[in-house]
């Protein structure tokens, strides 16, 4: 039995990780699943966690 044709190619995902990267956004981890689904989890910045005193209204 011939082995089926890859959903996502190897240069797609790494053409979706580098647009992440240059966008600034850190990426924990990503996901492939069997039907070709790409899942990418962000890291949040500890910058954006603390509190800013510019941001109280």
């Amino acid at each position: 039995m011939a082995a089926e044709k890859a959903r996502i190619t190897q240069s797609e995902l790494t053409r979706y990780l580098k647009a992440y990267r240059d966008a600034g956004i850190p990426i924990e981890r990503s996901e492939i699943s069997r039907d070709g689904t790409v899942v990418i989890y962000t890291a949040t910045p500890k910058a954006q966690e603390e509190e800013n005193p510019w941001d109280q209204a």
